[in-house]
């Protein structure tokens, strides 16, 4: 099927609350020697790799590619001791979709500022990770469009033609701006960080708040 459908992962198909970040939080106080590091940056929509800047000015620190190494390394490890537990749990219904938009034969693809590797175990935790074809991550961009411009980029690299439709579904504005951006139809879902209000404000093609509500739009 010609049709390319983009996720975001957190407030997605991930349910979001104060412990999906846990692993990550962990590996930068342990690489700082501080305890909170985290509190107070806001991590909405943005990629881990400007997260974890913010959070290195923050506390004095500069970046450098062995502190980033070492990061990478010990946010592995946490990632590994967290891999068995619920800090990754199914938000609503997306297992059951994802799966139904696989057997369907569309070209499922990930958008989000989760490095590659922490995509990987949360996804492999909900039994999807298989399901997409390739994604754009935090280690590709700073920024959301850069991201979603190396996922298309991507795409089509494995996939040598032209999509009759694409879709993003995500949880927040930026992602109905990065579905603009990519000329693609948007689908907001108000499971996440903004609110129904803010997301219809910002005019996603459908908002809704469980994805068998775009059943009919997509599984017909």
């Amino acid at each position: 099927m010609d049709i390319l459908i983009f996720f975001d992962i957190n407030g997605t198909l991930v349910l979001r609350d104060e412990r999906t970040d846990i692993p990550f939080s962990t590996a930068i106080d342990t690489l700082l020697g501080v305890t909170d590091a985290m509190k107070g940056v806001d991590t909405s929509a943005r990629s881990d790799k400007d997260v974890f800047l913010e959070v290195l000015e923050r506390n004095g620190k500069a970046f450098s590619n062995g502190r980033w190494d070492e990061f990478l390394r010990l946010y592995i490890k946490e990632l590994e001791k967290f891999a068995a537990t619920d800090v990754w749990r199914e938000n609503v219904d997306a297992v059951w979709f994802v799966r139904a938009l696989k057997a369907r034969g569309y070209i499922l693809a990930l958008v989000t500022g989760e490095l590659s590797v922490g995509a990987e175990y949360k996804l492999k935790k909900l039994g999807i990770w298989d399901c997409f074809l390739t994604g754009g991550y935090g280690e590709d961009g700073l920024k959301r469009f850069e991201i979603a411009d190396s996922a298309l980029a991507k795409v089509k690299k494995m996939h040598e033609r032209d999509f009759k439709a694409m879709y993003v579904i995500g949880d927040t504005v930026l992602d109905i701006e990065t579905a603009a951006h990519l000329g693609a139809r948007s689908i907001a879902i108000t499971t996440g960080s903004h609110s129904r209000e803010k997301l219809l404000a910002a005019g996603p093609d459908y908002c809704i708040d469980k994805f068998r509500e775009v059943e009919s739009l997509l599984l017909r």
